[in-house]
């Protein structure tokens, strides 16, 4: 099974990807670890070769705000979670993952910096929808409830990549 699961920045994606994965038993890639290596920006060619590598396994999950140079790996996916939360809640947990990173409760793959929190808030305005309600396998969880439900009804059967 190949999972892409997306949303904006502190919606939960990797959280999520890492309890599939578990329950799964299978790798969890987060994305930001394949454009990043620490503090350095990975070349196109490091990227290109990362992703390759990724696609190599019969299974996998994938999780990234959908950039638009990930946009290509959509089609090669079975299921896609689109984490779409209230931006109150966004906005509450991006403040609250700035602080702790600051304060270095939180370990970030980049320095955290006011211009990277005004980042944050830019990124979450960007609506791609568009490019995800096209997926024959699109599940849409909308709160906190939801993804909960999603993850029991997955406990139950691991076969089946949709809520409840």
């Amino acid at each position: 099974m190949k999972i892409y699961i997306v949303g904006t920045v502190g919606s939960g994606k990797s959280t999520l990807a890492r309890q599939l994965g578990d329950l799964l038993d299978v790798p969890v890639f987060h994305l930001d670890n394949v454009v990043h290596d620490g503090e350095r920006k990975r070349s196109e060619q490091e990227i290109s070769g990362l992703i390759q590598q990724i696609l190599q396994d019969e299974n996998f999950i994938i999780e990234d705000t959908l950039r638009d140079r990930f946009t290509s790996l959509l089609p090669v996916v079975d299921s896609v979670i689109f984490l779409d939360l209230p931006e109150i809640f966004l906005k509450y947990r991006v403040i609250k993952r700035y602080i702790r990173q600051k304060l270095g409760l939180e370990n970030a793959n980049y320095q955290p910096s006011l211009q990277m929190l005004r980042q944050m808030f830019i990124w979450q305005k960007i609506d791609r929808r568009d490019l995800i309600e096209v997926q024959p396998h699109l599940i849409v969880l909308r709160s906190k409830s939801q993804i909960k439900k999603f993850i029991e009804g997955f406990k139950n059967d691991k076969n089946d990549c949709r809520p409840g």
